[in-house]
């Protein structure tokens, strides 16, 4: 994947704070989006629009290795929906979701592994009060399967939407959930264990879909610390995976 990380062009405002609210309940929305301002066919009026059209109450938007489009993502929040900045930070040996980040905010991306320098971007996301969380750990292309440690990171992503692709797209999302399951077992033991979202990861036309959330996501700063924040106690082997997002368009 080329990605060519850009700035932002305009001084970016912060979009509106706060949404309608229903109290602690489910709440339904996607924390991995694209824009024509990286790799995706639609403009953010449009995944707005889209996300409104399927029911969802909150939206984030990840562009690759750019802020460039936080100012346009502004103006469309709404009492509705509540829009949530970040970045999907894409470096040589796998990618992440900086959550929650500050408007025109930038995250580093140009290194590796062997570089020793995810911590510096862990911490970048922390202080601004965001979460991060891994992107697609076992996607079949060469930066797609994540070569970092999940130390520092607050959640891991299991679940995309499905491609229609001569790719085996969707292979890392059974992968995935693999992986976190065994992860589960092992944290269980301990009171350690870190929590599963799922986004569609949307780029084109018709992947927004309607995925559950729970707890009461109703600010911006909420938002972040309801998604990664785990339940008192794991699931266990006979209760169902809980994903923020179905196995639906990716």
């Amino acid at each position: 994947m080329d990605v060519t990380a850009r700035s932002a062009t305009s001084k970016a405002r912060a979009p509106r704070a706060r949404a309608r609210a229903r109290g602690a309940n489910w709440y339904r929305g996607d924390c991995h989006v694209h824009s024509v301002y990286s790799d995706g066919e639609l403009a953010p009026e449009q995944l707005a629009a889209d996300a409104r059209a399927v029911g969802l109450d909150f939206l984030a938007t990840t562009e690759h290795n750019t802020a460039s489009a936080h100012g346009i993502w502004a103006s469309l929040a709404s009492d509705g929906l509540l829009i949530l900045l970040g970045e999907e930070v894409t470096t040589k040996t796998g990618h992440w979701l900086a959550l929650g980040i500050a408007p025109g905010e930038l995250i580093e991306w140009d290194y590796g592994v062997d570089d020793d320098l995810i911590g510096r971007g862990l911490r970048q996301v922390r202080d601004s009060g965001g979460i991060s969380v891994v992107a697609h750990p076992h996607a079949p292309y060469p930066s797609g399967s994540f070569m970092y440690s999940y130390e520092g990171f607050d959640a891991v992503e299991v679940w995309n939407g499905l491609w229609a692709s001569e790719r085996p797209w969707n292979a890392d999302n059974e992968a995935a959930l693999a992986a976190w399951g065994q992860a589960l077992v092992q944290g269980s033991r301990t009171g350690r264990w870190r929590p599963a979202v799922g986004n569609s990861d949307t780029h084109l036309v018709g992947q927004v879909p309607p995925p559950p959330c729970p707890r009461s996501p109703s600010t911006s700063r909420a938002l972040p610390s309801a998604t990664a924040a785990p339940s008192p106690t794991p699931p266990g082997p006979a209760s169902p995976v809980h994903r923020t997002s179905p196995a639906g368009p990716r």
